[in-house]
């Protein structure tokens, strides 16, 4: 009963207001439980529901919401060390390209015109980006790279999706990619060139929202 559609989305909407105010009142204590709370619900409501999909599906984004959970533990001590930051940018680049090979089986082949289209224009984006951070970045320069490449394919094969699923789920996850983008880039401009009020409220609102919804897009690609 407590996995219902509409339950769940309660649930994780209290989960993520909590971390919300811990974060914003710096428990970092309580964070180191209420920050890894949002993936550990999601999988478990992606485990449950996400049964009747096909196991490649159903397998690898499992995957994808573990490496992101590992992700979010690795980063809560960022502030210790910048190994803590590496290894929390390589948890989510396996995350992204768990994620991609999902994607990948239900899309379409990439010299579609549109999707070409589509491609340039993320990569013109992630491109700036990277200008815009380079000499902040010192040692970390090719590792964020990598990544900015990994979460470009992200929305690349999320893209690829159209019209090879129904129209719901290739906007509830095209849309929770972007959602992703959005996350990492206020991410990135806070770390590497200025601080941004109320970032961690911007950060982890658009995180949950992207996770969330990229959920709610693969379970709906079977109705």
């Amino acid at each position: 009963m407590i996995f219902r559609p509409n339950a769940f989305l309660g649930i994780f909407i209290l989960l993520v207001l909590v971390d919300l105010v811990t974060g914003s009142m710096h428990f970092q204590e309580l964070r180191q439980l209420t920050k890894p709370l949002l993936l550990i619900s999601l999988i478990l409501f992606f485990g449950i529901k996400g049964r009747k999909l096909s196991k490649k599906v159903y397998r690898f984004t499992l995957l994808a919401l573990c490496f992101s959970l590992l992700g979010d533990i690795l980063l809560l001590y960022d502030h210790l060390s910048a190994f803590y930051f590496m290894l929390g940018l390589m948890a989510f680049l396996f995350a992204h390209i768990s994620y991609a090979l999902v994607f990948s089986t239900q899309g379409k082949k990439l010299f579609k015109t549109e999707l070409r289209l589509v491609s340039v224009i993320l990569l013109s984006y992630g491109t700036t980006l990277y200008i815009i951070l380079h000499d902040n970045l010192g040692a970390l320069k090719i590792p964020v790279i990598i990544y900015i490449l990994g979460i470009l394919t992200l929305a690349i094969t999320a893209y690829s999706r159209k019209d090879k699923v129904n129209s719901l789920s290739f906007k509830l996850v095209f849309i929770g990619t972007m959602f992703f983008i959005m996350s990492d880039t206020i991410l990135a401009i806070n770390k590497f060139l200025f601080v941004i009020p109320l970032s961690h409220l911007l950060v982890m609102g658009t995180y949950a929202t992207a996770q969330y919804l990229i959920v709610k897009g693969l379970l709906a690609s079977d109705d």
